[in-house]
Protein backbone atom coordinates (compact mmCIF):
# COMPACT_ATOMS: atom_id res chain seq x y z
CA UNK A 1 0.00 0.00 0.00
CA UNK A 2 2.86 2.10 0.50
CA UNK A 3 4.24 2.36 -2.44
CA UNK A 4 0.40 3.42 -4.35
CA UNK A 5 0.43 6.42 -2.00
CA UNK A 6 2.68 8.20 -4.21
CA UNK A 7 1.05 7.08 -7.26
CA UNK A 8 -1.94 8.18 -6.30
CA UNK A 9 -0.70 11.69 -5.36
CA UNK A 10 1.58 12.39 -8.84
CA UNK A 11 -1.94 11.11 -11.02
CA UNK A 12 -4.09 13.39 -8.86
CA UNK A 13 -2.05 16.11 -9.60
CA UNK A 14 -1.01 16.13 -13.27
CA UNK A 15 -4.96 17.25 -13.90
CA UNK A 16 -4.55 20.03 -11.10
CA UNK A 17 -0.74 21.01 -12.63
CA UNK A 18 -2.15 21.59 -15.92
CA UNK A 19 -5.31 23.52 -14.96
CA UNK A 20 -3.39 25.62 -12.67
CA UNK A 21 -1.16 26.10 -15.75
CA UNK A 22 -3.20 27.21 -18.02
CA UNK A 23 -5.14 30.08 -16.27
CA UNK A 24 -8.73 28.63 -16.64
CA UNK A 25 -8.40 27.82 -20.17
CA UNK A 26 -8.71 24.18 -19.53
CA UNK A 27 -7.69 21.00 -21.24
CA UNK A 28 -5.77 21.88 -24.38
CA UNK A 29 -4.99 18.90 -26.74
CA UNK A 30 -2.62 20.28 -28.84
CA UNK A 31 -0.80 20.16 -25.47
CA UNK A 32 -0.30 16.48 -25.70
CA UNK A 33 2.07 14.11 -26.91
CA UNK A 34 2.54 10.64 -26.81
CA UNK A 35 5.73 8.64 -26.98
CA UNK A 36 7.83 5.11 -27.23
CA UNK A 37 10.75 4.18 -26.34
CA UNK A 38 13.21 1.31 -26.64
CA UNK A 39 16.37 1.14 -24.09
CA UNK A 40 19.34 -0.80 -23.21
CA UNK A 41 19.31 -1.10 -19.22
CA UNK A 42 22.08 -1.90 -16.72
CA UNK A 43 22.46 -2.81 -13.41
CA UNK A 44 25.43 -3.01 -11.45
CA UNK A 45 27.04 -6.05 -9.71
CA UNK A 46 26.63 -5.56 -5.90
CA UNK A 47 29.25 -8.04 -5.70
CA UNK A 48 32.10 -6.33 -7.89
CA UNK A 49 33.03 -7.67 -10.99
CA UNK A 50 30.79 -6.37 -13.64
CA UNK A 51 27.13 -5.52 -14.33
CA UNK A 52 24.37 -7.05 -15.93
CA UNK A 53 22.13 -5.32 -18.67
CA UNK A 54 18.98 -6.16 -20.56
CA UNK A 55 16.41 -4.35 -23.36
CA UNK A 56 13.25 -2.78 -22.31
CA UNK A 57 10.43 -0.35 -23.80
CA UNK A 58 8.61 2.47 -22.30
CA UNK A 59 5.19 3.93 -23.47
CA UNK A 60 4.92 7.91 -21.94
CA UNK A 61 2.43 10.66 -22.39
CA UNK A 62 2.75 14.09 -21.82
CA UNK A 63 1.18 17.26 -21.21
CA UNK A 64 3.28 20.66 -21.81
CA UNK A 65 3.09 23.09 -19.28
CA UNK A 66 2.80 27.36 -19.94
CA UNK A 67 6.30 29.22 -19.57
CA UNK A 68 7.35 32.42 -20.66
CA UNK A 69 10.93 31.77 -20.82
CA UNK A 70 12.02 31.90 -24.99
CA UNK A 71 13.42 28.70 -26.91
CA UNK A 72 12.35 26.27 -23.46
CA UNK A 73 9.44 23.87 -23.55
CA UNK A 74 8.23 22.21 -20.18
CA UNK A 75 6.64 18.83 -19.84
CA UNK A 76 5.02 16.47 -17.28
CA UNK A 77 5.11 13.23 -18.08
CA UNK A 78 4.00 9.71 -16.87
CA UNK A 79 4.76 6.22 -18.47
CA UNK A 80 5.38 2.30 -17.98
CA UNK A 81 8.58 0.73 -18.56
CA UNK A 82 9.40 -2.83 -18.70
CA UNK A 83 12.90 -4.35 -19.27
CA UNK A 84 13.42 -8.02 -20.23
CA UNK A 85 14.74 -10.66 -17.15
CA UNK A 86 18.53 -9.73 -16.12
CA UNK A 87 18.64 -13.34 -14.91
CA UNK A 88 17.15 -16.79 -15.71
CA UNK A 89 14.08 -17.21 -13.31
CA UNK A 90 11.06 -15.13 -12.07
CA UNK A 91 10.70 -11.48 -11.52
CA UNK A 92 14.48 -10.53 -12.66
CA UNK A 93 13.21 -7.65 -14.43
CA UNK A 94 12.24 -3.98 -13.60
CA UNK A 95 9.29 -2.60 -14.32
CA UNK A 96 6.58 0.37 -13.15
CA UNK A 97 5.07 3.24 -13.72
CA UNK A 98 6.84 6.65 -13.58
CA UNK A 99 6.09 10.17 -13.70
CA UNK A 100 8.86 13.31 -14.54
CA UNK A 101 9.63 16.65 -15.41
CA UNK A 102 11.33 17.68 -18.76
CA UNK A 103 12.74 20.59 -20.06
CA UNK A 104 13.74 20.98 -23.77
CA UNK A 105 16.00 23.93 -24.59
CA UNK A 106 16.30 24.86 -28.32
CA UNK A 107 19.19 24.87 -29.74
CA UNK A 108 19.27 27.29 -33.21
CA UNK A 109 22.62 28.21 -33.03
CA UNK A 110 23.33 24.89 -33.93
CA UNK A 111 20.53 23.29 -35.97
CA UNK A 112 16.84 25.00 -35.68
CA UNK A 113 15.52 21.38 -35.11
CA UNK A 114 17.72 20.15 -32.50
CA UNK A 115 17.21 20.30 -28.43
CA UNK A 116 18.82 19.74 -25.41
CA UNK A 117 16.67 18.21 -22.66
CA UNK A 118 17.23 17.27 -18.90
CA UNK A 119 14.41 15.33 -17.16
CA UNK A 120 13.80 14.81 -13.01
CA UNK A 121 11.70 12.49 -11.82
CA UNK A 122 10.16 9.72 -9.68
CA UNK A 123 9.82 5.74 -10.52
CA UNK A 124 7.36 4.43 -9.03
CA UNK A 125 7.99 0.73 -10.14
CA UNK A 126 10.38 -1.88 -9.01
CA UNK A 127 13.69 0.60 -9.73
CA UNK A 128 11.51 3.08 -7.39
CA UNK A 129 12.92 6.40 -6.56
CA UNK A 130 14.05 9.59 -7.96
CA UNK A 131 15.50 9.29 -11.93
CA UNK A 132 17.34 11.99 -13.37
CA UNK A 133 18.01 12.08 -16.84
CA UNK A 134 19.79 14.09 -19.98
CA UNK A 135 19.85 14.05 -23.41
CA UNK A 136 19.10 15.53 -27.32
CA UNK A 137 16.41 15.30 -29.71
CA UNK A 138 15.84 16.23 -33.16
CA UNK A 139 12.64 17.65 -34.55
CA UNK A 140 11.73 15.43 -37.61
CA UNK A 141 8.77 17.39 -38.34
CA UNK A 142 6.61 20.23 -36.12
CA UNK A 143 4.69 17.09 -34.61
CA UNK A 144 7.48 14.33 -34.87
CA UNK A 145 10.75 14.05 -32.83
CA UNK A 146 13.50 11.84 -31.97
CA UNK A 147 15.23 11.69 -28.67
CA UNK A 148 18.29 9.78 -27.24
CA UNK A 149 18.79 10.01 -23.37
CA UNK A 150 20.74 8.41 -20.45
CA UNK A 151 18.56 8.35 -17.35
CA UNK A 152 20.21 7.28 -13.71
CA UNK A 153 17.64 5.39 -11.53
CA UNK A 154 18.19 4.04 -8.07
CA UNK A 155 19.24 0.61 -9.21
CA UNK A 156 19.93 1.55 -12.88
CA UNK A 157 21.50 3.02 -15.64
CA UNK A 158 18.93 3.19 -18.93
CA UNK A 159 19.93 4.46 -22.51
CA UNK A 160 17.03 4.84 -24.41
CA UNK A 161 15.69 6.13 -28.04
CA UNK A 162 12.56 7.47 -27.42
CA UNK A 163 9.96 8.74 -30.12
CA UNK A 164 7.62 11.44 -29.87
CA UNK A 165 4.36 12.64 -31.48
CA UNK A 166 3.30 15.90 -30.65
CA UNK A 167 -0.64 16.86 -30.73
Amino acid sequence: MKKHIPLLLALSSLPLMAQADNHGQGFQPERLQLGASLSHNVVDSPFGGGNVDAMGMSIFAGYELDNDIDQVKTTVEIGYSQTDDFFKGPHNDISGLWVAGVVEKQLPEINPNLFALARLGLDLGDDDGILLGAGAGFHLTPKVDIRGEYINKDASSVYQASFVLNF
